[in-house]
């Protein structure tokens, strides 16, 4: 590429391009330290990285006014808009086309050793608005399904380098002004850059604050609610069940003897249990039904508009399911139950009241053996003794 820029803007701009790099390198360090990194980081971090590399590598040959065989710089904006396709890609979980457009990425980079600055122009600002593009595509999708505007923003600037174009190829082939063809090439994708960097970084905050406002109403291992969640989520029900005056019922799962799981097989073999009881629950339970984990082994499900008997005829299927998935470690089967308490209310609910109540009639299945259902209708008290299935 020729020379485009006085030899202070060309500094300018690349302390410009420097400073968002290290912005987005901090930014990407922070989020890849926590507990759940952004989908797709580690592509961006090598996209941002080697963008920085071609900036470096142009400002060079431009503060230099040298002319080198393989005209370097575009060889990097080549590889480094591929880079962003993959991590599009990466950050959508779309793996089709890269194959695709890897050979043409390659035989875009061979070209630059075969044909004149000229032609490798044309090759590389064809085949950075082929990747661009592609990823901006990827991009739109994603933001489209998650309803996220920094992937929004991020696919904008493969409208600018779609609109730039036709632009470029005009000014370079016909009205053969390379200087200028040159110069709308480069500002086009330093603002498809910043608009990358301004979306990315926009499109990972508002995953980070999704994240954060789940943590504060979910469980981060079994992915159903925690207490606070469960209060949130049966607000309305527990209204509409007071004004109707109608029945909630309330079933605590209790783990028998989880505490020597994991003691004896470790805390990995715990957690693998807790997340294989909350499918279980997730499974069986209705769309209406509130699960939440209150207690390092012990789940709640409500039961919106439900009575008794059927709430009992639900905990009896939990129980059976619960004993008949055993664990496998280390080729040795575990056995595991569980220890099941149902309540209903009827009316003025609370969920203290409800937690309360199914507390007692599991202290009583508890009390009674273990793996066993007991219920508790306010002041009567009914135990089912179910061992063996029965």
């Amino acid at each position: 590429m020729e020379q485009l820029l006085p030899e202070s803007w060309i500094y300018m701009h690349f302390a410009l391009i420097l400073m968002i790099t290290c912005v987005q390198v901090l930014v990407i360090y922070i989020l890849g330290d926590s507990s759940n990194p952004p989908a797709g980081l580690g592509m961006f971090t090598v996209y941002f990285m080697a963008a920085l590399l071609g900036w470096i590598a142009f400002t060079l040959q431009q503060g230099t006014g040298s002319h080198m065989t393989v005209d370097v710089p575009s060889v990097a904006v080549i590889i480094n808009t591929y880079i962003l396709f993959l991590a599009a890609g990466q950050r959508s979980g779309v793996r089709k086309g890269r194959y695709l457009l890897g050979s043409i990425c390659l035989l875009a980079v061979l070209s630059g050793l075969a044909l004149p600055q000229e032609q490798m122009f044309i090759v590389q600002v064809s085949a950075t608005t082929l990747f661009f593009v592609a990823a901006g595509l990827l991009c739109a999708q994603r933001g489209y399904a998650l309803g996220n505007l920094g992937d929004g923003i991020l696919s904008l600037a493969s409208i600018i380098m779609l609109l730039s174009l036709p632009v470029v190829l005009y000014y370079m082939l016909v009205k053969e002004d390379r200087l200028y063809a040159q110069g709308v090439a480069l500002g086009s994708y330093s603002a498809a850059y910043v608009l990358v960097a301004i979306g990315f970084l926009i499109s990972v905050l508002i995953e980070y604050q999704g994240h954060l406002a789940q943590l504060a109403t979910h469980d981060p291992l079994s992915k159903v609610y925690n207490r606070r969640g469960m209060d949130e989520a049966l607000q309305l029900s527990l209204a509409a069940a007071q004004r109707r005056d109608l029945s909630t019922s309330a079933i605590m799962v209790d783990i028998d003897h989880f505490n020597q799981i994991n003691d004896s097989f470790g805390p990995e073999v715990g957690d693998h249990l807790i997340r294989k009881i909350a499918t279980i629950l997730k499974n069986m339970s209705r769309s209406s039904d509130v699960v939440a984990r209150v207690d390092g082994k012990k789940f709640m499900l409500v039961l919106p508009e439900t009575k008794l008997d059927p709430a009992k005829i639900l905990a009896e299927r939990i129980r059976l399911a619960i004993g008949e998935r055993q664990l496998l470690v280390a080729e040795q089967r575990i056995a595991v139950t569980a220890s099941v308490g149902v309540t209903t209310i009827r009316g003025e609910i609370t969920l203290d009241a409800l937690s309360r109540e199914a507390d007692q009639a599991l202290y009583l299945a508890k009390q009674s053996g273990r793996n066993q259902v007991a219920s508790i209708d306010h002041d009567l008290v009914h135990l089912s003794n179910n061992l063996a299935g029965s």
